[in-house]
């Protein structure tokens, strides 16, 4: 685990959660009742502050998608290098 690096982690986790977003709201636009695409679209909201289905609000959310993943990438490989080196020590 010592060979886990936490900026590449964040940047990987970031681009997936890019992809993830891009999917969702692919998604969005196939549902079949406006009632589920207005739902849809309100949690896309609150997920992502700024959020709308216009080229601005489309990028914000591109952007917003990829600072939560790299900081969730981030905070995985941190605690991951932190419990192997403490069950290292304890293990030896």
């Amino acid at each position: 685990m010592e060979n886990l690096n936490i900026n590449k982690t964040g940047y990987v986790i970031g681009i997936l959660s890019i992809i993830f977003f891009l999917a969702c709201t692919a998604w969005g636009v196939l549902l079949p009742t406006q009632a589920l695409k207005e739902l849809h679209f309100s949690l896309l909201q609150m997920a992502y502050p700024g959020f709308a289905f216009t080229l601005v609000g489309y990028v914000i959310g591109v952007i917003e998608a990829f600072i939560y993943g790299w900081f969730a990438g981030v905070l995985f490989a941190w605690l991951c290098k932190q419990l192997c080196v403490t069950n290292e020590a304890t293990s030896t």
